[in-house]
């Protein structure tokens, strides 16, 4: 359990680090139609020390010969490089990681291929590193992006699947999606709304 604390603090350490050192930010404009407003979340999901808020994540795709979808929150957290498909899924999203329940939450990042080829939602240091380590940049933002470990109110579960003949990663709630588009399965990121 302490190993589990310890290395959540330290990812979560080079997480602020990161985010101080890259200045680089791209904007895009969503649609007023397309914005949800934010909805409280309930208070079993708080731990009174910190102001989480449920934030919609929009899922952005740029076809041609790159096809590609990212992600992005509507405070700037990810990028969204693109025309949007709107919300993708809504999650906890907090500025203070040190009230979070390590028990309850991952904090997710957010990472673009050093050649816009792909992009990554994680919530793994040593997969973090990895990826940081091949230069994919991180560009989780200035809050943290949380996710649920387990299910209950409501949550579903957010499916990570791999585009092999476009090396492109997709989220989503709806399983059968990923399939459908030919996607290999990577697993379950965590559960979402």
């Amino acid at each position: 359990m302490k190993t589990n604390k310890f290395l959540f603090s330290i990812f979560t350490s080079f997480l602020i680090s990161i985010v101080f050192i890259s200045c680089e930010v791209e904007e895009s404009t969503i649609p007023a139609e397309q914005i949800v407003k934010d909805a409280d979340l309930n208070s079993n999901e708080t731990t009174g020390k910190s102001s989480l808020r449920r934030e919609n994540v929009y899922r952005y795709y740029s076809g041609g010969s790159q096809t590609m979808h990212t992600y992005k929150t509507r405070s700037g957290n990810g990028i969204g490089i693109g025309s949007s498909e709107g919300i993708s899924f809504s999650t906890p999203v907090t500025t203070n990681v040190n009230s979070v329940n390590s028990n309850e939450f991952n904090v997710l990042f957010f990472m673009l291929h050093p050649q816009r080829k792909d992009f990554v939602i994680g919530s793994g240091v040593g997969e973090f590193l990895d990826l940081k380590g091949k230069g994919w940049r991180d560009v989780s933002g200035r809050n943290y992006v949380l996710i649920h470990k387990k299910p209950g109110n409501g949550r579903k579960k957010l499916h990570r699947f791999y585009g092999v003949a476009n090396s492109d990663h997709i989220y989503t709630k709806n399983y059968a999606e990923g399939i459908n588009a030919g996607y290999r399965y990577e697993g379950v990121t965590g559960w979402v709304y």
